[in-house]
């Protein structure tokens, strides 16, 4: 049986049957979450560009003072940190729109202690530069629009990665949280290497965006 990963996520290449239409699966907070695959869907395939309005909001009402850069600054690090850990060991496979595109099943790294890391480093970065730019009250809007979106993807992938690897997924998914990292690696590490290549090459344009959005913001202040 082959594997693979996508946007973050991990799932077997083994032919598959249909995903049923609702799926359900326990979000960080044990909380069952019922979903429409077509939401799931929907939000994996736009996920790129739900920030922009976003964005556009924190750059209109941004005002950034030195102790809010001090302060949101390490949640951004963070944050990137845990993408570039993550996608050394997953590569470009995590920006597809689709469930298809894969390496192989990547369960080290920092998939050994979250099985999310690139949506928990999403959820620091945005989280970050709320507090970077000074507007705390979007602070509430990311929360309700992260879980809004993640919670069905999540949703879509959990149902897949279990039609399609069965007990093997659901002991990865028993021993490693969703969103909230514990302390203790996976068990049964895959045997990926880390390449600083192939981190660099797949996070160029979500580095990119950071220093134009962090320098947007801190440049309205100056004028």
């Amino acid at each position: 049986m082959k594997w693979g990963i996508a946007s973050g996520r991990h799932y077997c290449t083994a032919r598959t049957t249909s995903v049923e239409r609702m799926i359900l699966i326990k979000n960080p907070l044990n909380i069952i979450v019922t979903t429409p695959k077509k939401l799931g869907n929907f939000f994996f395939k736009i996920r790129s560009f739900t920030p922009i309005p976003f964005i556009f909001a924190l750059l209109y009402f941004a005002q950034p003072t030195w102790y809010t850069v001090a302060i949101g600054t390490p949640f951004i690090a963070v944050g990137e940190f845990l993408r570039i850990w993550a996608v050394g060991y997953a590569g470009a496979a995590t920006r597809a729109r689709t469930l298809g595109a894969a390496r192989a099943l990547v369960t080290t790294g920092p998939y050994s202690y979250v099985r999310n890391p690139l949506y928990l480093g999403n959820f620091l970065l945005s989280f970050g530069i709320c507090l970077v730019a000074n507007v705390y009250w979007l602070v509430a809007v990311l929360i309700v629009g992260y879980f809004s979106q993640y919670l069905p993807i999540i949703a879509l992938e959990e149902a897949y990665l279990l039609e399609a690897c069965g007990a093997i997924y659901r002991a990865y998914r028993e021993a490693v949280p969703s969103l909230l990292p514990h302390l203790r690696p996976y068990l049964h590490p895959s045997p990926h290497d880390f390449s600083w290549g192939r981190a660099l090459k797949s996070e160029k344009r979500t580095l990119t965006a950071i220093v134009c959005v962090i320098g947007l913001i801190l440049a309205k202040q100056i004028v």
